[in-house]
């Protein structure tokens, strides 16, 4: 008997791993290629309000439309599973193919932040992107964006931005695409979009910004602490390069758009720059065809008790989508 009770046990515990680790089904769209409905529960936001209140954005052929998500448990305790994003030309539209333009596994976690970048291709016309979220009995959540294609390349905005240096504990970590501060146990998923970094240099405790490679280079850790009960142990390496430099002087940045900074010329030399208060830095990423230039204003830089290294940053940034 006891066999066989211990072997029910373990049956059961196997089922619910497996139920908790299993990725569900593609749920297929409706007779008339509709998308399936949305019957879950999940709490599913867009980090950016303004697309909370109103989802849509404008943007050019070439240009980047990269959106982060806000992802939270049900209420009756669901956790996600699986995010799929899918593309049409229509509002409820999910059309003939069950195969996702994305698909990306989820934590298994109550909150994350997962970001998603889609580059528009088509000169005119409109794309809707339905973001998918799928808990673990397979029902959907959904946010949709519309995107409007329009002739003109367009530049994101984001103001009033707080970095902290690696002793304080606000978020180090920031993606100008999406205008995201991310949170230490996101990094490892969304660390392509980090493009941004603060810290103080480890020599003279000057404030800087850096990218996050460099961040390696420079020997700052790239291991969360073991007493971070979500993630203690994880790595914050890796991402993609930054390139920093003075902005050109007289450069008026209240005025500055894709014009202004397409028209930028900023060297790939250095991933960091040293950083003062009230002053303007240019910066690139990517590569190739794919180069999106931007601009930074300082408006204060804290130190903490004694040092640069406790304290924050807070700024302004336009980038190119």
């Amino acid at each position: 008997m006891k066999k066989i009770a211990f072997l029910i046990l373990f049956l059961a515990s196997f089922a619910v791993l497996y139920s908790c680790n299993t990725i569900p089904d593609v749920v297929a769209p409706g007779p008339n290629n509709e998308l399936p409905a949305a019957t879950g529960k999940l709490d599913v936001s867009f980090t950016d309000p303004t697309l909370n209140a109103n989802p849509e954005v404008l943007a050019g052929s070439g240009d980047n439309v990269t959106v982060t998500l806000l992802i939270k448990k049900s209420p009756d305790g669901g956790k996600p599973r699986v995010a799929r994003v899918y593309v049409a030309d229509k509002a409820n539209y999910r059309g003939t193919t069950d195969q996702p333009l994305f698909e990306v596994k989820l934590k298994n976690v109550d909150e994350q932040t997962q970001t998603f970048e889609y580059t528009v291709s088509a000169s005119t016309g409109v794309n809707y992107i339905h973001f998918d979220v799928q808990d673990n009995s397979g029902a959907i959540s959904r946010k949709t964006l519309k995107i409007s294609i329009g002739a003109e390349e367009q530049i994101a905005s984001w103001n009033n931005i707080e970095l902290g240096a690696q002793s304080n504990d606000l978020g180090s970590r920031f993606a100008s695409s999406t205008g995201v501060v991310y949170k230490v146990c996101d990094i490892d998923s969304n660390i392509k979009f980090v493009d941004i970094t603060y810290a103080s240099t480890r020599t003279a405790d000057e404030p800087q910004f850096l990218s996050n490679p460099e961040r390696v280079l420079q020997g700052y850790s790239t291991t969360v602490p073991a007493s971070n009960t979500d993630c203690g142990g994880s790595s914050t390496a890796g991402g993609n390069a930054t390139y920093f430099q003075e902005a050109p002087v007289g450069i008026d940045f209240d005025a500055a758009n894709n014009t202004t900074l397409q028209a930028l010329s900023i060297s790939s030399t250095k991933q960091s720059v040293l950083v003062k208060e009230g002053k303007i830095y240019a910066y690139s990423k990517g590569s190739g065809t794919k180069v999106k230039k931007g601009l930074i204003r300082v408006k204060s830089i804290t130190k903490g008790t004694a040092a640069y290294a406790q304290g924050k940053v807070v700024f302004d940034v336009k980038i190119q989508k």
